[in-house]
């Protein structure tokens, strides 16, 4: 039983910081659009738009990985982890060639993600998110 309610207390907590990290996206897509101007504004939500794919296959791969019915090799798995960060600097090199996105203001984006979980730390330990 107690499995349970850590896989749904897990469902809960990746829910949450997937909001959270959608929700500073859009916040900080529209300040950045407005102090900086629209080219910015794009290139801090196309990397936004990445981390969050990033986040959604992370989570794709460790809940692969703790299922317990790990079918496919673990070999696959490692491979897999492997080009998800391969991919990452890969994409982050292609927008900022080729869309001629903002370097500062797309790797801010990217790195939003990283904050949600920091937010809902301060929210878990002042008691503000839900339990």
């Amino acid at each position: 039983m107690a499995a349970k309610v850590t896989t749904s207390r897990m469902g809960s907590l990746e829910r949450r910081l997937f909001l959270l990290g959608l929700g500073l996206a859009a916040g900080g897509g529209l300040l950045t659009w407005f102090c900086f101007g629209v080219r910015e504004g794009l290139s801090f939500l196309a990397g936004a738009a990445l981390a969050g794919g990033d986040l959604l296959w992370l989570r794709s791969t460790v809940s692969t990985i703790f299922s317990g019915k790990l079918r496919r090799s673990k070999l696959r798995v490692l491979a897999g982890f492997g080009c998800r960060l391969l991919l990452i600097p890969l994409c982050l090199y292609a927008m900022m060639r080729f869309l001629f996105l903002d370097v500062i203001a797309a790797v801010a984006g990217f790195a939003l993600f990283v904050c949600s979980v920091f937010v809902e730390g301060i929210l878990e330990a002042f008691g503000s998110s839900p339990k």
